[in-house]
């Protein structure tokens, strides 16, 4: 750990729109950034070890919440009722291991979500066209976000 903020990227690239938070994240670490960027790949028990380490978290996924394809959204993960119902793409909760983590610390860390629309998450490679030319976008959310944190 070299900084107190960590961007991080879930996601599987062999599984088409899915990657597309190790595709952002791949961008991010040619920019200086006060943030360690990592990519947790389908994360599972790393997530709780980044939480509990860093201080700010912002997590880059693949997250079906009924949008237009490539869409961005921000969210906390603690806030909205419907949060729950915006679901990674992958088979790991990340909410849930979010939850764990924050049990095993005295304060809870602030942690932010950039999801992305994905259209196809079956086995390939390579983004979707529509998710590919939202990455620009996705990257301005992201460097919005981190400016806030």
């Amino acid at each position: 750990m070299t900084a107190e903020l960590a961007v991080v990227a879930l996601g599987n690239p062999y599984r088409r729109d899915d990657g597309v938070g190790p595709a952002l994240v791949a961008r991010l670490r040619d920019r200086d950034l006060r943030a360690d960027c990592l990519d947790l790949g389908d994360a599972g028990f790393d997530l709780v070890h980044v939480v509990v380490d860093y201080e700010a978290i912002v997590i880059v996924d693949a997250v079906d919440f009924g949008g237009d394809p490539g869409e961005v959204v921000v969210f906390d993960p603690t806030d909205a009722d419907g949060t729950r119902d915006r679901r990674a793409s992958h088979g790991t909760d990340a909410f849930e291991l979010l939850a764990m983590a924050e049990r095993l610390r005295e304060t809870s860390p602030t942690v932010r979500v950039v999801g992305i629309q994905p259209v196809e998450t079956g086995l390939g490679e390579g983004l979707s066209p529509p998710v590919a030319d939202r990455i620009p976008g996705a990257i301005d959310a992201l460097e919005r976000v981190l400016g806030g944190v």
